[in-house]
């Protein structure tokens, strides 16, 4: 659930004493162990396909009390609505990697943001990462909600790291941040992104990449990596707006965070996202955009023989 060792209390005493109190945090728990099964029974199907039904009871059970508890939180309930927010959170990366059929639980906590459409090829590896994006926004309306109600030891869970508790980055990805810096004032890119009004587009990814620069020092600290989804998380939406119309600057940025993303593959639930991103998002733009994927390509172990990877759908 979380790198952090202090954590791990939380979740077995304080989590599950509250579980024992609302029924539908319980089934959340529930559902969450046997998704963990199911994933990690992919090469079993039929045992797969066993915890996936499961799974998926369990969290149609607990969805069915946690959706009108959500509309009035209080003090009574605030730590169960907090704690069945974070395992939605696993249970959007994870539904992802079921085969269809299994993965139908419907996971809807929208902000209220302008969503036009996505113009990303359907079920592509970021189609279906921006819409976990979206279902974790959401979540963090839902967090911000029972905040006041945090007290305890669950507040080991709202933890973040301080500045001073974060090393600098290396050469090497100063480097990879300075390289794409340079193509937003790149003239041979600049018609490909800025559209009718270029300054505000402009000032918008030099922001996002100078918070990506600050925020993925946690790359380098474990107990500290699930703070890479704070980028995302506190994006505003003109920038989602930009990933889901495949913005080809959006997604070079993108590309970056997603090679960082790999930080979390050690945990079941996100292991082999930061790849597919990386991978997808190659084919996604043109090659005049390779010089600025190169970082992100080889912190995957991503090999390119002969621009192959950018055959196929490409996004100018």
């Amino acid at each position: 659930m979380s790198s952090r060792l202090a954590t791990h209390a939380v979740w077995r005493d304080t989590v599950f004493a509250e579980a024992l109190r609302h029924d539908y945090l319980l089934h959340g728990l529930m559902a969450t162990s046997a998704l963990h099964k199911a994933t990690l029974l992919l090469k079993s199907p039929d045992a797969s396909a066993e915890y996936s039904k499961v799974a998926l009871a369990h969290q149609n059970t607990a969805l069915a009390g946690f959706i009108p508890a959500v509309s009035k939180p209080n003090q009574e309930n605030g730590i169960a609505l907090f704690s069945f927010s974070l395992l939605l959170t696993i249970w959007a990366f994870a539904s992802k990697k079921l085969p269809e059929g299994l993965n139908s639980v419907k996971l809807d906590f929208g902000t209220g943001e302008s969503s036009p459409g996505i113009t990303l090829p359907l079920h592509s590896p970021t189609a279906d990462f921006i819409e976990i994006i979206m279902i974790l926004r959401g979540i963090y309306a839902v967090i911000r909600e029972t905040d006041k109600w945090l007290q305890g030891d669950i507040e080991e869970l709202l933890r973040y790291p301080r500045s001073e508790d974060l090393p600098p980055h290396s050469p090497e990805v100063e480097e990879a941040f300075g390289t794409l810096r340079k193509a937003i004032d790149d003239p041979q890119l600049s018609s490909l992104w800025e559209g009718e009004d270029s300054q505000p587009m402009r000032s918008l990814f030099l922001e996002q990449l100078e918070q990506l620069r600050d925020i993925s020092r946690c790359r380098s600290v474990v107990e500290w990596d699930g703070h890479i989804f704070s980028w995302l998380i506190m994006a505003p939406p003109t920038f989602i707006h930009c990933l889901k119309q495949s913005n080809p600057m959006a997604l070079a940025i993108f590309a970056h965070w997603a090679a960082i993303f790999r930080c979390m593959d050690h945990h079941w639930w996100a292991h082999g996202w930061g790849y597919s991103l990386v991978v997808d998002v190659s084919g996604l733009l043109d090659p005049v955009w390779a010089r600025y994927l190169d970082w992100p390509r080889r912190q995957v172990g991503l090999v390119f023989q002969g621009g192959g990877a950018f055959d196929g759908r490409r996004m100018t």
